[in-house]
């Protein structure tokens, strides 16, 4: 029974053994994957204000293209705006031509009247 009690010994010995080895190996790979796990999460944070600044990207060329749309239009309006004045000044002149030929004729229609009466 000695020589059991000796093999008993052993083999509790090592298993023993095996279980601290287990226990350091499992402890090792725990902190990888504790350290993956902190990785992993300062790339979402990464992807995250990449995605955020892309956004705004986006939002910023829309809003630059809605500008210069909106520039374009009061441009437009603008030529449209000095067609009309320079209209409105013709149609003046061509009332005041109107108004002067009106007055030429009326001045005409008296001197003939008086003449005639």
């Amino acid at each position: 029974m000695d020589n059991f009690t000796i093999i008993i010994s052993i083999a509790s010995f090592t298993l023993i053994l095996l279980l601290v080895t287990f226990i350091i190996i499992f402890e090792k790979i725990r902190k990888q994957f504790i350290k993956e796990d902190e990785k992993l999460l300062i790339l979402k944070d990464c992807y995250e204000k990449v995605s955020e600044e892309a956004i705004r990207s986006l939002i910023i060329e829309r809003v630059e293209k809605k500008g210069n749309e909106l520039i374009d239009q009061f441009n437009n309006l603008n030529i449209k705006l000095v067609k009309i004045k320079e209209r409105q000044v013709q149609l003046q002149e061509q009332q005041k031509n109107l108004h002067n030929n009106l007055l030429e004729q009326h001045k005409l229609l008296n001197e003939y009247f008086e003449n005639y009466s």
